[in-house]
């Protein structure tokens, strides 16, 4: 799917199939209405079939490319039809298909799509112009149709490279912590201030993704970020070091105030229940820098702090 239809929620992507139904169904009633008896079956099924997408796409999120698919076949198909029927087709009906494809198929497909069907709708097009003129004018629609999906793919992949957040839970990316810790360090040893580090363990996530698959992944992920956001303050940050490896970052707080916030953070998981797994489980140890400590002697030793978590665990 494209980012701007991905990000629709079911039920307005169930509200645009059942509005299709609804102009199928529609046609279906005009060609009985006029008397075009051998037209109404396939609207009426055509009908049918996206009512059922529609129960689909709201039962499983998963089956939107499907729906979408079932979407576009059905319209190319009332739109083959009545193409057959009339006499002479306006120039208006050149450019239907391939703006269809693009807004409801993914750029690749959408342009392969477009490409293998050209001859398809150039034979059963009777405009006024003639064939090179028409298959000019398709192809220079098609091509300049892609210019509004390939900006989106554009600033989607602009976004995801300059999100600091991580893309599995709400904490930091990697990058991001580390940037916002070698900041915080420099602002401490700048204006004297005390800063403490947690380096926190989870050993339970690779055996939940292991065992349980990655739903129950995501869901402890989450679980973990939402308690130690509520337990920690405000101004504190949370990213992920790298994989079960995570940095909670205290700014003005001493060796006595991490402790406080890592017995917290501990009594805190120890309620948070998963049915899988039970209560959440961490390791976590105090880093302090200390004085004068340059960026890369401090990352290392969290590094290493890190590491001796991980290999306390196996």
């Amino acid at each position: 799917m494209t980012p701007r239809l991905e990000s629709l929620p079911s039920r307005l992507f169930a509200l645009v199939y059942l509005l299709a139904a609804l102009l199928a169904a529609a046609h279906a009633g005009w060609h009985y209405l006029m008397g075009h008896y051998d037209y109404i079956l396939l609207p009426a099924i055509g009908a049918l079939l996206l009512v059922g997408a529609a129960i689909v796409r709201l039962a499983d999120e998963r089956a939107q490319r499907m729906a979408s698919y079932m979407l576009i076949t059905t319209s190319y198909l009332l739109l083959a039809v009545e193409l057959l029927r009339l006499e002479q087709a306006a120039d208006l009906w050149l450019g239907l298909p391939p703006v269809l494809a693009l807004l409801l198929l993914p750029l690749g497909p959408a342009l392969m799509l477009n490409l293998l069907l050209a001859p398809l709708w150039l034979l059963l097009m009777d405009v006024d112009m003639s064939l090179p003129q028409a298959a000019l004018s398709y192809l220079a629609l098609a091509a300049l149709s892609t210019l509004a999906p390939w900006e989106q793919l554009r600033q989607l992949a602009l976004l995801r490279a300059t999100d600091p957040n991580d893309t599995q839970c709400d904490a930091l990316s990697p990058s991001a912590i580390e940037e916002t810790l070698q900041s915080e360090l420099a602002r401490a040893q700048a204006l004297d201030r005390r800063l403490s580090v947690l380096v926190i363990h989870l050993p339970q996530l690779d055996m939940a993704s292991e065992q349980f698959g990655p739903r129950l992944y995501r869901d402890m992920l989450q679980r973990f970020c939402q308690v130690a956001h509520h337990t920690c303050r405000s101004h504190d940050s949370l990213g992920r070091a790298d994989g079960n490896l995570f940095w909670l970052v205290l700014p003005d707080t001493g060796d006595n105030g991490a402790l406080m916030v890592r017995n917290r953070l501990l009594a805190a998981l120890e309620r948070c229940v998963l049915a899988e797994t039970g209560p959440l489980t961490a390791r976590i140890a105090v880093c302090t820098p200390q004085p004068s400590e340059r960026w890369l002697a401090f990352e290392q030793r969290l590094l290493r702090r890190g590491h001796a978590l991980t290999e306390s665990a196996s």
